[in-house]
C-alpha cells in the first residue's frame, strides 16, 4: 500500500513539474527577439509607405538602411519625421520627372528625381536591387503612354494658341502699318491750296 506521504510527495513532485514546463513555455512566449520586432516594426513601416499617393507613372525606389530602422523603431519624433518626407516626396513626384530615388539613413532623407528617362531607368534598376531597397513601384507602361499623350496634346494646344496670338498680333500690326502708309500718301498727294486771308 503506497502510504500518504509518498502520495503527497508524487503529487509535489508532478505539479513543480508541471509549474516549471509552463513557466518556460510561458516565458519563451513572451519573449520575443529583437530580429521579430524589427520584422514586425518594417511590416508597419512598409505598409504606410504604400499607402501614400505615389506617382503610378512614375519609377520609385526606397532605400532604408537597418540603422534607421533601428532609430525609427527607438525614436518616435525621428520616425513621424521620415514619415512625413516620405509622403511629401510621394505627393511631390510628378511629371516632367521619371524617377525617384531615396535614401532614409539614420541622418535624414535624401532624394532625387530623373528628368532623362533612360538615366532614370538605369538608376531605378540599380537602386531598387541594392541591399537596403525598402520600398519598390515600378511606373505602369499604359499610365506613362496615356501621361505622354495628354502632356503631348497640352503641349500641341498651347502652341496653337501661341502661334494663333502671333498671327493675330502681326496681321494687325500689317493692317496699322498699311493705314499709316495709306495715310502718308493720302497727305503727300493732296494739293495745298493758298486761299487769300478775307483780312
Amino acid at each position: 500500500m503506497i502510504s500518504v506521504m509518498e502520495n503527497q510527495r508524487s503529487y509535489i513532485t508532478k505539479t513543480s513539474y508541471t509549474t516549471a514546463v509552463r513557466t518556460k513555455f510561458t516565458e519563451s512566449v513572451n519573449t520575443v527577439s529583437e530580429e521579430e520586432k524589427m520584422a514586425v516594426f518594417k511590416k508597419e513601416v512598409w505598409k504606410e509607405i504604400d499607402a501614400m499617393p505615389w506617382n503610378s507613372c512614375m519609377n520609385t525606389s526606397v532605400q532604408i538602411s537597418d540603422k534607421a530602422i533601428e532609430r525609427m523603431m527607438n525614436d518616435k519624433d525621428f520616425k513621424d519625421r521620415m514619415i512625413s518626407a516620405l509622403h511629401r516626396e510621394a505627393v511631390g513626384g510628378r511629371h516632367p520627372g521619371d524617377t525617384t530615388l531615396i535614401w532614409v539613413n539614420e541622418d535624414g532623407l535624401k532624394a532625387f528625381a530623373y528628368l532623362d528617362i533612360e538615366a532614370g531607368h538605369q538608376a531605378f534598376a540599380a537602386h531598387s536591387k541594392h541591399k537596403d531597397s525598402f520600398y519598390v513601384k515600378k511606373a505602369k507602361s499604359q499610365e506613362i503612354d496615356d501621361a505622354w499623350k495628354k502632356s503631348q496634346q497640352r503641349r500641341n494646344k498651347q502652341r496653337e494658341i501661341r502661334e494663333e496670338a502671333y498671327w493675330n498680333k502681326y496681321f494687325a500690326r500689317k493692317a496699322f502699318v498699311h493705314q499709316e502708309q495709306l495715310a502718308d500718301l493720302y497727305y503727300d498727294n493732296v494739293p495745298i491750296i493758298d486761299t487769300p486771308s478775307p483780312f
